[in-house]
């Protein structure tokens, strides 16, 4: 059940079994259906979640209900409000499973205590995290200094197959344009392609 888990992992750091088999004693696993809210803005995220199966989208609704698509997960991606999870305040995004999604949680006791007994854990973790900020500020720049269709571009060529399993609604929060948008951004680059 575990064996991605530990692949992702090991992909990182070097574990030894004893050190694979502690941090085994303290995952919990839970499954969500489809439209399940995981974590609720203004609730403390307790926890941090790595997705074994499934897709989640986290989100932040505005005074107006909208709502903004921050990211997505998908398998073997960790998942969770890291700044609610730190502080113990309450969360900012919500988080929703846009698929059946398995996670492997960890609470914020078991992952300090698991920090003191697996060192390359904490090791991990901090890859994880400078590679988040990566991510997140070449978002920002492209958010920034990009049009809508080179966005659309660049999503699909991160995650190619995102549009089989994520609404265009969705994408399109994401990509910070309305749906009718996404809309005209495919037709403009269909009518291209068919020039070429």
């Amino acid at each position: 059940m575990f064996d991605n888990f530990q692949k992702h992992l090991r992909s990182r750091v070097e574990i030894s079994t004893a050190e694979m088999d502690l941090i085994l004693s303290r995952i919990n696993v839970r499954q969500f259906k489809k439209r399940t809210i995981i974590v609720k803005a203004g609730e403390v995220c307790r926890f941090q979640g790595y997705i074994d199966k499934g897709c989640i989208r986290m989100f932040y609704t505005d005074e107006k209900g909208h709502e903004h698509v921050v990211y997505f997960g998908f398998e073997d991606w960790w998942m969770g409000d890291i700044s609610s999870f730190v502080t113990g305040q309450p969360a900012d995004y919500s988080i929703e499973a846009l698929e059946d999604t398995i996670i492997f949680f960890f609470d914020r006791d078991d992952m300090e205590w698991l920090y003191s007994k697996v060192p390359q854990l904490e090791r991990s973790f901090r890859i994880l995290v400078q590679g988040a900020l990566i991510s997140l500020q070449k978002r920002l720049v492209a958010t920034m200094s990009s049009n809508a269709e080179v966005r659309y571009y660049q999503l699909l060529q991160r995650f190619p197959h995102i549009e089989l399993r994520v609404a265009q609604h969705y994408l399109a929060s994401y990509l910070g344009i309305t749906p009718e948008a996404l809309s005209r951004v495919k037709k403009s680059i269909i009518e291209k392609e068919k020039k070429h």
